[in-house]
């Protein structure tokens, strides 16, 4: 039987899932502009370094933004 925790914040099941399925599209992704679209790879990585910069970026501005603008 499951049993919902609202007191823990972090739950492994779910970023167990999380991780899975994001490497799953991930794979797809890749597979389908390899081979469908015709990308070469250098093209895949590079694509796929610029986004992963950008989202980096915007989660650092999103997580530090917070905790700067908190007085103590």
């Amino acid at each position: 039987m499951l049993v919902c925790n609202m007191e823990r914040k972090f739950d492994v099941v779910t970023a167990a899932c999380a991780v899975w399925v994001a490497g799953y599209v991930a794979i797809m992704i890749a597979y389908v502009a390899r081979f469908d679209l015709g990308f070469t790879p250098q093209q895949i990585r590079g694509a796929a370094v610029i986004l992963a910069v950008a989202l980096a970026t915007f989660i650092a501005i999103d997580f530090f933004g917070k905790k700067l603008g908190k007085a103590k």
